[in-house]
């Protein structure tokens, strides 16, 4: 298609057909006319229709950063935050989705595309298709943010376009020779390659101008481009800057400012270079980016390059400033705009967006220009500064920049849309009710969350089994959880109001962990059952949450068959002292077979895993249990006597408790053996024997009575009221003899503010500073117990200070909520991968 043909196409005669097809859509009282989805209706139902809010759709190019055109974007979800949100790409981290108010964007098939997250601008070819393939046709307003290809979605007669243009595609229009020569590829096979796919994308986009009702430019510079390349006019909503976050200052220092991203068209180096010419003036320059060294190279002793700074440096900087200097031919120019909100002036390159942000004549200035992009003019502007910088205003200046304010944005912008479609003014604008906006915050984040399947394959409340009961309260309008076995877990389940099924495990129920033998058939059926039914409900989620061994062998196949990616919340030690032969090389198999991600609850057991399975540690997250502190927190007040009453324990003993399913490994033998060193003390063993272990509660009680210890031993057996039960102890006790991999009895400890004392290895070590927030012995050491237990006994300030230190180190720590939050920053995080 020549130029010629492609100018006539975008005439301003077609420009006016936009306004026809919006008068055929919308009625003079503001309601949708239903043209084509009220035949055969009644009365009632076109009326409903007519009453019915406009459905709106956003589309953004792509994301993967929160950058100027994502602050456009920020404040037109404010202004419409029931909207729905496509683009062709999103991997923005979830650190950084703020700014989205948990929406989650529909995509294109870029997305899945290899290597897209980090290098999605090398399919812009394949943008024009994919931007096409987003189908908004259930909407009646589609609001584009385009700065390359948003502007093309595909829209009917019957739906209103506005499109928020930043930019026409710079790179292939005015840029292109720019473009090519910054990318090498002005000559050869590759350049011509280039300079087809750029004319195609120039076709391309004048084309798809005729599909936009109305374009909205972000300045009258780019307004001229937008009429130059489509033959269209544009109105002006300058973009929103965020001036309330920062603040004026009146009394400036002698030194001048530039930052910015270090890439060439930003012309740094120019700046740099005029200044090391002009040695009496001192120049910071913030930012980092592919020209750092070049920057360096030319910097003389009087330039400070700085490189990336935080806001905080950066927003200090920008407030001492005797002015900033900004050499770039911008569409607009944010950081010109927040040095005014700052009351610094600038000094820029007068052309493009700055003609609009600076005022350069009158009796207010608040900056000035050079004409040409060269050192020379830069000093002659300083200079031209230096003879009269008083008649710069630092009031004048932060007057100026609130003309750009995120508010006057939101404002005008929500203007136009509604001035074109009524029915959007009828409803009014949503950033104006807090109330509508949280809500319609909350329920994007939640239609767009990855929804979850947790499995577990213990029906017992054991210490795995209460941490994932705090991830399913957490995430409980998306989380549903599937149990092997049922028991008490699922009552637990239950009266948190979480969405449970049971399924029977069959043979699988009598298998060991520590058990060396491969599996029987009967063991293989129940398996290959469990998967069967495990496949099945994993068909409606988007990630499977496995959290114990068992339960992850089951969901790595499932999710195998169900396409689904499996990750598994490691709670254990695989190492030989805990795991089998055989068990420790399936564990081996599925890290290989299907594994995508690995939470660890602490550094101990993700490095004894990684050695095993030699798996990516970049897909290992060490998340450390979080603990309800609430429980703890009801009984604070109650007199440890009246919580020793009820319990049924001695009123005047020294108690050391422990607190954990009966086992070997978890060593309440050891706690039984110090008593028979420290006779002071009584020792409260909470907990019962859950997994075939009745032979080793069996020893413990005759243990106590061969050595005559009734009176000082007391089987509690298992407890809901663990927080009352600690409460009432004056230590408490974690004596495992092999590596734990968290304790979360330790956290449970300090939550109760009661001294502890624990064994010195796995997880622990992560929890327990010696001698500030507890105290550490030699694992399976009586002696050293006891003669720790005395020391306890004797030192009444001890208890008190270490008490004091664990409750704040638990509280900053291991908090229920940064648990629940880092658990489904991964969770999102492996889905967004997936996807």
């Amino acid at each position: 298609m020549s130029h010629e043909l492609i100018d006539e196409a975008a005439s301003s005669e077609r420009a006016a057909v936009p306004l026809q097809r919006r008068e055929n859509t919308f009625t003079a009282r503001g309601g949708l006319r239903a043209v084509n989805t009220t035949a055969g209706k009644g009365a009632p139902e076109v009326e409903r229709e007519a009453r019915r809010q406009p459905r709106v759709a956003i589309v953004h190019d792509w994301l993967v950063t929160y950058a100027g055109a994502e602050r456009v974007l920020e404040q037109i979800i404010d202004c419409f935050p029931d909207a729905d949100l496509f683009s062709v790409v999103d991997f923005v981290d979830d650190k950084e989705r703020k700014f989205l108010r948990g929406k989650r964007a529909i995509t294109s098939f870029i997305q899945r595309l290899p290597k897209a997250r980090t290098r999605y601008r090398a399919y812009l070819p394949f943008m024009p298709l994919a931007i096409e393939q987003l189908d908004v046709s259930g909407y009646d307003v589609v609001i584009s943010s385009s700065h390359a290809v948003a502007k093309g979605v595909l829209t009917g007669p019957d739906q209103y376009h506005i499109s928020y243009v930043h930019s026409p595609i710079r790179y292939a229009w005015d840029l292109q020779h720019q473009y090519l020569q910054e990318s090498h590829l002005t000559r050869g096979p590759k350049s011509m390659l280039a300079r087809l796919i750029l004319h195609y994308i120039r076709n391309w986009d004048v084309r798809t101008a005729n599909s936009v009702d109305q374009f909205v430019a972000n300045s009258e510079f780019i307004a001229r481009r937008i009429h130059k390349v489509y033959q269209r006019d544009a109105e002006v909503v300058y973009p929103p800057v965020d001036v309330d976050s920062f603040e004026l200052e009146t009394r400036k220092e002698d030194f001048y400012l530039t930052a910015s991203r270090l890439v060439p068209y930003k012309k740094i180096d120019l700046i740099v270079e005029a200044f090391s010419r002009m040695p009496d003036k001192r120049l910071v320059v913030i930012g980092d980016g592919p020209d750092m060294q070049k920057v360096r190279a030319k910097a003389g002793p009087n330039v400070e390059v700085m490189g990336y700074q935080p806001f905080s440096v950066l927003h200090d900087r920008m407030r001492r400033a005797k002015a900033f200097v900004f050499a770039a031919e911008e569409d607009f120019g944010i950081s010109v705009v927040e040095a005014q909100a700052c009351g610094t002036p600038v000094i820029a390159y007068g052309k493009g967006g700055a003609l609009e942000t600076v005022r350069d004549t009158g009796s207010r200035p608040t900056g000035l220009f050079f004409e040409e992009q060269r050192a020379e003019a830069i000093i002659a502007a300083v200079e031209t500064f230096e003879r009269d910088p008083s008649r710069f205003r630092a009031e004048d200046c932060r007057e100026n920049a609130e003309r750009f304010s995120s508010a006057h944005f939101r404002e005008q912008f929500f203007a136009r849309v509604a001035r074109a479609v009524p029915a959007i003014a009828a409803a009014g604008p949503a950033y104006r009710d807090p109330q509508r906006m949280q809500e319609a915050i909350e329920a994007a984040a939640l239609q767009s969350a990855p929804r979850v399947l947790a499995i577990d394959q213990s029906g017992v409340l054991g210490g795995a089994e209460l941490s994932l009961l705090e991830v399913v309260k957490g995430l409980r309008a998306r989380i549903e959880v599937l149990l092997f076995n049922d028991g008490p877990f699922r009552e637990a389940l239950d009266a948190a109001g979480a969405r449970v099924d049971v399924i029977d495990s069959g043979a699988l129920r009598n298998v060991r962990r520590d058990a060396g033998a491969v599996p029987k058939f009967g063991v293989l059926a129940g398996v290959a059952a469990l998967v069967r039914e495990t496949r099945r409900r994993a068909r409606k989620a988007d990630v499977l949450y496995a959290n114990t061994q068992r339960a992850m062998v089951i969901g790595v196949l499932a999710g195998k068959l169900a396409r689904k990616p499996v990750v598994w919340h490691l709670r254990d030690i695989v190492s030989d002292e805990h795991f089998g032969r055989v068990q420790r090389a399936i564990i081996k198999g599925c890290a290989k077979l299907g594994l995508a991600h690995v939470i660890a609850n602490s550094h101990a057991s993700a490095q004894v895993f990684a050695d095993l399975t030699k798996f990516d540690s970049d897909k290992i997250d060490v998340v450390h249990n979080g603990v309800d502190e609430s429980p703890f927190r009801a009984l604070a007040r109650v007199p440890r006597d009246q919580l020793r009453a009820q319990i049924g324990l001695p009123q005047r003993a020294f108690l050391v408790g422990a607190f954990s399913r009966l086992a070997r490994w978890k060593g309440q033998h050891v706690l039984l053996e110090a008593l028979l060193h420290e006779p002071r003390a009584h020792a409260v063993l909470v907990g019962a024997p859950l997994f075939g272990e009745d032979e080793y509660a069996q020893e413990l009680r005759d243990f106590v009575v061969k050595h005559e210890l009734q009176e000082r031993v007391h089987f509690l057996g298992f407890r809901h009221d663990i927080a009352a039960c600690m409460r009432a102890m004056d230590v408490v006790a974690h004596t495992s003899i092999t590596p734990e991999p968290f304790g979360r009895v330790v956290v449970e400890g300090m939550l109760a503010q009661r001294p502890v004392v624990a064994s010195r290895d796995g997880g622990v070590r992560e929890i327990i500073e010696h001698g500030k927030t507890g105290l550490m012995c030699t694992p399976g050491d009586a002696v050293a117990l006891a003669g720790t237990i005395a020391a306890l006994h004797d030192d009444e300030a001890l208890r008190e200070r270490l008490a004091r230190n664990g409750l704040a180190v638990a509280r900053e720590r291991f908090g229920k909520e940064q648990y629940v939050e880092a658990v489904g920053r991964v969770l999102d995080g492996v889905v967004m991968r997936a996807r």
